[in-house]
């Protein structure tokens, strides 16, 4: 028997062509014969490791079980590590991603999880997270919580997989207690999704963007905050956080004191007219062109507008005090 090329092999499987005994052999010996780069990639690709952790492990209990080799001077690593285990009535899950380079600082981070799995009804049965050190090739797996009955050992495997090319797996057995704050690891520098036909010649358009800062963009590449939107929202309701609730209106005006702004005073009715005949617009309310050429912070926008609805609902009560004081006087006149 003899080593087959692919379009050798191809041709013993044509469209009523039956394959002889012979042939099958020289399939057979083909794939035993696969080049030796082929069989390095496919070993260097994906790695795959059974640990257990005792009955009795805690929080903060680790075990470094790997090292690998990124190609490209170790800047290029882009590694997939999926975790599962078991133990009693509880099992749960996870796939983590981790992009490394040797210009990682020399520190364990927590890698970012894309995927949880629990096997049972229960949300927090996930007890443990991979952590990488990118300047030294390492991974381990790190106890965050302890679950599925203290008197069984948790069993567990992990599979690593390699998406950009990696040179080569050493296995680890190095285990200890790290209960300090971890940081994170960057999943990536940047991320992008783009959208479109694949039939059109049209370029693709921005979905979402994620920039380095953790500004999200959608519609945008250049996101200027944490969330940059070019078009227009469509949703149900929308909550903001209030800085400062506007009710030091009505306690500075009764109470002559807020401590949520000491600073505030409201104009009387002949300086608000004053202010409004110079300045065209509300005090402590924006021009129009300055809203035009600045946008509106809508979070602050809507607090201005609750001081000005309040100080409009305390220009209405004087008002009103000073209509019955003069109906008063008007009933003393005529009685």
């Amino acid at each position: 028997m003899s080593k087959k090329t692919i379009s050798e092999l191809k041709e013993y499987f044509k469209a009523t062509k039956r394959p002889t005994e012979s042939q099958f052999a020289d399939l057979l010996d083909s794939y035993a014969h696969l080049d030796s780069e082929i069989i390095k990639y496919l070993a260097t690709s994906e790695y795959t490791t059974y640990l257990e952790f005792p009955p009795n492990y805690q929080v903060g209990d680790y075990i470094e079980f790997l090292a690998f080799q990124p190609d490209m001077s170790s800047s290029g690593g882009y590694y997939e590590i999926s975790v599962a285990y078991t133990r009693a009535y509880m099992a749960s899950a996870a796939t983590h991603v981790a992009a490394v380079s040797h210009s990682n600082p020399n520190i364990w981070r927590e890698c970012g999880r894309i995927n949880r799995n629990n096997y049972i009804a229960n949300e927090n049965t996930n007890c443990f997270t991979i952590d990488v050190n990118g300047a030294s090739n390492r991974f381990r797996v790190r106890a965050t919580k302890v679950d599925g009955g203290v008197d069984g050992t948790m069993f567990m495997v992990i599979k690593v997989r390699s998406i950009n090319k990696n040179l080569s797996w050493t296995g680890l057995n190095n285990k200890g207690n790290d209960t300090s704050t971890i940081a994170l690891q960057p999943m990536t520098d940047e991320w992008e999704l783009l959208v479109g036909s694949a039939f059109s010649s049209e370029s693709a358009k921005v979905a979402i963007k994620a920039k380095s800062n953790g500004n999200v963009g959608i519609g945008t590449q250049n996101p200027d905050q944490k969330l940059t939107v070019k078009g227009k929202i469509h949703a149900e309701d929308i909550i903001i956080n209030a800085n400062v609730p506007a009710d030091y209106v009505f306690e500075k005006y009764y109470d002559n004191y807020s401590s949520a702004r000491e600073d505030y005073s409201m104009m009387n009715l002949n300086e608000l007219e004053s202010f409004i005949k110079e300045n065209r617009h509300l005090p402590e309310i924006p021009s129009g062109n300055k809203m035009a050429q600045d946008g509106v912070n809508v979070g602050d926008f809507q607090m201005k507008l609750l001081q000005k609805i309040e100080e409009l609902t305390l220009y209405t009560i004087a008002q009103h005090k000073e209509l019955e004081q003069l109906k008063s006087q008007i009933d003393n006149t005529n009685a």
